[in-house]
């Protein structure tokens, strides 16, 4: 755990009075912060900002992942393969991606830990709304971030106070249903203190929907479908709504919208809060002028993953309008280094491949892309520098996982309304599917369309137990396209359901030991 054990430690010094005696005027320091109301709340948006850090980060693990997406294989770039090893199931306990999030994470934690810690006895003043404010936010948080590393990692150290020591900073391993019962715990205590949004577009902040929301995918991943259910439907009265056009919730102008639950939030300048996604996901390009506008034309070499992959691309029904908001195509040319030049953005819907190989794999003169991110012009003069959100929770979403929730409890007639909500906005006509597995199965279906890309297909598979069935059939397809995929890759096993405690993090504190199969 050599990167959280380190920032933990740090801290723990920080704290410590042996070490820090004097407080100068104007210096932030422990002595004389957590004084006041506005201390706590400066403390709590600190504690919102590595959720970018993860975000940055987690479409590897939870989009590519799946058969949603590959990546457009660079054959004159073979330095870094940590994200494709992710993609082909080749990881290992030294892919820097998987410690990236897994850092960012705990420091999310004990930075929520901290500020509980020190509500325990809140500044005078401080009145009940504000503390109800502070206080759920924070638990609601570190519940967010317990739960995405319960999901990847499986059993997980379990921090639940500052670390004001070195001893308290080395914490072995608590068994996955310890940390599932202490992410219901916090999820449930924030629920009574949060209130629903009172207007939109919202401020970004955790609300009492949120909250909801995510104590019911909590439920909804164990399989305790009756008390997921209830809690989806409180969403619904709490004033959200869907966008009417699909295309128009993705949009920058769009942010925090009604049917926005939860989103992260980016803001470009030379804060560091932009965001960067649009970088990842248009190709690898000398030129990015044709793509992002005249004003951003760069040198792009982040690009070329999360491509959209022709598995996905074949179960858009015709006349779905997610497609096309979701989806764009980039024609261009080779030139004499053969590297790709873009000319311009076209849609998908007249632009379809017929190789069953996908663009950028064969004469690399168009390229599929995630449209979700993409919001031209971009007229920063700085490159990777965005203003792009990522959806964590979306209306649409809940819809969905209510319906799910409701058919698994044999209750299929009084879940096919809420899917056609989601149908009917797409441009669909109704579903008229009848009995719990042909409802499963389509309501399988919505969630794969329409929340592509929005890192959740991974995590849909693995809970409903279609991982290793699906992935490895998505595989033997792959392999038989792409002849520069080893034989090894895609080998779905059970143990590749969750991914490697970090091998630093077992080398500095080796009693957390090792999931098995890495």
């Amino acid at each position: 755990m050599k990167n959280i054990v380190l920032f933990l430690l740090v801290a723990a010094i920080g704290c410590s009075k042996k070490f820090v005696t004097l407080y100068p005027e104007g210096q932030v320091n422990e002595g004389n912060f957590y004084k006041s109301t506005a201390d706590f709340q400066e403390a709590l948006v600190g504690a919102y900002s590595p959720l970018r850090d993860a975000a940055n980060v987690a479409f590897s693990l939870e989009e590519m992942r799946s058969d949603n997406t590959f990546l457009d294989y660079n054959a004159k770039d073979r330095g870094g393969s940590g994200t494709e090893d992710l993609a082909e199931f080749l990881d290992n306990s030294s892919n820097t991606t998987i410690e990236t999030i897994w850092t960012a994470d705990y420091q999310g934690i004990q930075r929520t830990n901290v500020i509980l810690d020190k509500m325990k006895t809140p500044p005078a003043g401080m009145n009940d709304s504000a503390k109800n404010q502070i206080t759920g936010q924070a638990e609601a948080l570190r519940a967010h971030y317990y739960f995405e590393l319960v999901r990847l990692f499986g059993s997980i150290p379990l921090y639940l106070h500052e670390v004001t020591d070195a001893k308290t900073a080395v914490v072995n391993r608590s068994s996955v249903d310890e940390v599932y019962a202490q992410i219901e715990a916090d999820l449930s205590d924030a629920l009574g203190k949060l209130s629903p949004p009172t207007k939109f577009p919202q401020s970004g902040a955790i609300t009492k929907g949120m909250v909801a929301t995510e104590l019911g995918h909590v439920y909804l991943t164990l399989k305790q479908y009756d008390k997921a259910a209830p809690l989806f439907q409180s969403v619904t009265q709490m004033g959200y709504a869907l966008l009417p056009n699909y295309a128009d919730v993705f949009k920058t102008s769009n942010k925090n919208s009604s049917e926005s639950i939860f989103e992260i939030q980016y803001k470009s300048g030379t804060d560091n809060q932009a965001s960067q996604f649009v970088y990842y996901f248009i190709p690898t390009t000398p030129s990015t002028g044709a793509i992002l506008g005249p004003s951003a034309d760069y040198n792009n070499t982040e690009g070329s993953l999360n491509i959209p992959t022709q598995s996905l691309i074949n179960v858009y029904e015709p006349g779905d309008t997610r497609l096309d908001a979701s989806v764009g195509v980039i024609k261009g040319h080779l030139d004499a280094q053969t590297d790709f030049i873009p000319d311009s953005v076209v849609s998908i819907l007249s632009n379809k491949d017929t190789t069953g190989r996908g663009y950028g794999f064969t004469t690399s003169a168009a390229h599929r892309f995630i449209k979700k991110q993409y919001n031209p012009p971009y007229t920063t003069p700085l490159e990777y520098n965005t203003d792009d959100d990522w959806p964590v929770y979306r209306y649409s979403d809940v819809l969905l996982m209510l319906a799910e929730s409701l058919n698994e409890q044999g209750q299929s007639g009084a879940a096919l309304p809420y899917l056609n909500q989601v149908r009917k906005r797409a441009g669909l006509p109704a579903s008229t599917a009848s009995g719990q597995a042909m409802l499963r199965d389509t309501i399988a279906h919505e969630r794969r369309v329409e929340l592509a890309f929005e890192n959740k297909r991974w995590f849909d598979l693995v809970r409903t137990s279609q991982a290793i069935p699906v992935m490895t059939a998505y595989g033997t397809d792959q392999k038989k396209a792409f002849p520069f995929l080893l034989p090894t890759s895609y080998n779905v096993t059970p143990n590749k359901m969750i991914y490697a405690i970090p091998f630093r993090e077992t080398q500095v504190n080796p009693g957390l030991g090792q999931n098995p199969g890495y």
